[in-house]
């Protein structure tokens, strides 16, 4: 992984200091979204997020940008790297971009189900600025509580410390059936709150995993390192006190490799599969869906090259049996998702459907002192 994205995915744990101090602006916008004011935030953003000439800077500030239209209008912004730093790149030493063309496409949601018979934890990552990522999760709970699966691990809850207050969140959450303002950052899209609301429907019950501690001690590896821990360590909890359930885990990006990758500096970072991996001894299913796909951070050069094989439904790839899985993920995911190109009807997005009826677009954030 390269050492931008590690620092942005420790960017939540960063001190706001020196090179790294986050315009006020950028957190007055974090606090509008945080109280359900949507639109203040991206007037707020859109001044950080390009330059006089309407050309994107490169930062937390686009970032957030580029998330929260996601929210807006269920189509994230483009992804944008710093100079010099390519998002779509293309191994060619990746043996399996050479099994595309002969690879052969199987039903996404059928392979997850037949797959996940065989373990008691299966993980899913997501881009956080896709809400069709979250659709796609919906599918993914739907096929999985049949098989026994009972218990929604998102990383966007929030945990509280005091484990007595954690446990009356999740109750609350549970007895609700929906999220309100403060269960988490990533519930304010529609879509992701809509996803929690159908599977608490279903039968899941909802826990937190997410790490407690935001001390900004150490260097980017060392929080990083220290946050995936802290995951591991209430996620193994919560299989010891439920010896009987199977988790469905949701979380964002790298959380759900489960081998060690480089760390960019001669190192390795361990993300949080591969510690419960180690923990529990299970081995879970993990699966990616972030790169192959033409919205968000998806890497476009290996889409076009795996779109062919997609109709209007998610595939996974195999060579063989074996399933593909391409880029940074290889090797560390048992599966990846393929998405099919966005298509609109009548100005949204054709995968919309998947979430029924309401298509989860008018989800009501209830008052936190009701």
């Amino acid at each position: 992984m390269s050492r931008w994205m590690m620092a942005a995915a420790c960017f939540a744990l960063a001190a706001p200091s020196g090179a790294q101090q986050i315009d006020k602006r950028e957190l007055d916008a974090m606090n509008a979204r945080a109280s359900g004011r949507l639109m203040e935030a991206d007037a707020l953003l859109r001044v950080l997020a390009f330059d006089a000439q309407g050309k994107p800077k490169p930062g937390s500030a686009y970032d957030r940008w580029a998330e929260l239209q996601g929210v807006l209008t269920n189509t994230p912004a483009p992804a944008v790297a710093p100079p010099g730093v390519s998002l779509s790149p293309v191994d060619q030493d990746d043996p399996g971009v050479a099994r595309i063309a002969t690879a052969t496409p199987r039903d996404a949601i059928a392979t997850i189900a037949e797959r996940a018979k065989a373990t008691r934890i299966v993980i899913l990552n997501e881009d956080h600025a896709s809400p069709r990522d979250r659709a796609f999760a919906l599918e993914v709970a739907r096929a999985l509580r049949p098989l026994g699966y009972d218990l929604l691990g998102a990383e966007t809850f929030s945990h509280d410390p005091d484990p007595d207050r954690a446990q009356a969140d999740r109750a609350r959450m549970a007895h609700d059936g929906f999220v309100r303002r403060m269960t988490g950052y990533y519930t304010s899209d529609p879509v992701f709150a809509d996803f929690v609301r159908q599977s608490l429907a279903l039968g899941y019950r909802p826990f937190a995993y997410e790490t407690t501690r935001h001390d900004r001690a150490g260097s980017p590896a060392e929080r990083i390192a220290q946050r995936e821990q802290d995951q591991a360590d209430a996620i193994v909890r919560m299989l010891k006190a439920n010896p009987r359930s199977k988790l469905f885990l949701y979380v964002g990006f790298h959380h759900a490799m489960e081998a060690p990758v480089p760390d960019g500096d001669g190192g390795q970072t361990r993300w949080m599969a591969s510690r419960v991996k180690a923990m529990t001894g299970i081995d879970p299913l993990t699966i990616e869906q972030t790169m192959l796909n033409d919205s968000g951070s998806g890497n476009l050069a290996l889409h076009a090259l795996t779109r062919s094989k997609v109709k209007n439904r998610p595939v996974v790839l195999f060579d063989g049996a074996t399933p593909l899985v391409l880029g940074e993920y290889r090797s560390v995911n048992d599966l990846q998702i393929v998405h099919p190109p966005l298509q609109l009807i009548d100005g949204r997005p054709e995968w919309m459907r998947v979430m029924g009826g309401d298509a989860g677009t008018h989800q009501i954030f209830a008052d936190e002192r009701s």
